[in-house]
């Protein structure tokens, strides 16, 4: 099954109307504003924000846990932490260059 001329033209041509179409729209062709779907994107997410804020404003806590038997049995389990000598001031840098 051989290709014969005519039929490697028209492939040829179809690549390269292609290519230049894809070329055309990748490079010369303006964008579309895409302000409007920015905006209307922020207005939800703001208007979310807002609405936890309010459930949050109506959360309330008892007082009276902190003072509850088992609260004031808990232990405080947390270790110091010590401190240590500093490294090199560019820990980076090859060693000798300080």
């Amino acid at each position: 099954m051989a290709i014969n001329s005519t039929q490697k033209l028209l492939i040829t041509m179809t690549i390269l109307l292609a290519l230049g179409f894809f070329g055309y729209e990748m490079f010369w062709k303006s964008p579309k504003p895409l302000a409007e779907s920015a905006d209307s994107s922020a207005e939800i997410v703001g208007e979310d924000i807002l609405i936890l804020v309010e459930k949050l404003r109506a959360v309330s806590i008892d007082q009276s846990i902190f003072y509850s038997i088992l609260f004031k049995s808990l232990k405080d389990s947390s270790t110091a932490i010590i401190s240590e000598s500093k490294g090199r001031l560019n820990p980076f840098a090859t060693i000798g260059a300080e």
